[in-house]
């Protein structure tokens, strides 16, 4: 797979993650917003992502 569909595979998961969200009557703090962007554009993995949002929330 090419960087190019990676990447258009991530923002198409952050943007059905934050939908979601929506859906449910919430919303994503800024500074989630910046992790998914990050995660979005490659900067971290998914699973780093993940933490980042459990350790913020501390949930484990």
């Amino acid at each position: 797979m090419t960087e190019s569909k990676k990447v258009k595979r991530r923002v198409k998961a952050v943007r059905a993650i934050r939908r979601s969200t929506e859906l449910e009557g919430s919303s994503s703090t800024a500074a989630t917003r910046a992790d998914q962007v990050a995660y979005a554009r490659g900067r971290i993995t998914a699973a780093e992502l993940g933490e980042r949002v459990r350790r913020r929330y501390n949930v484990k």
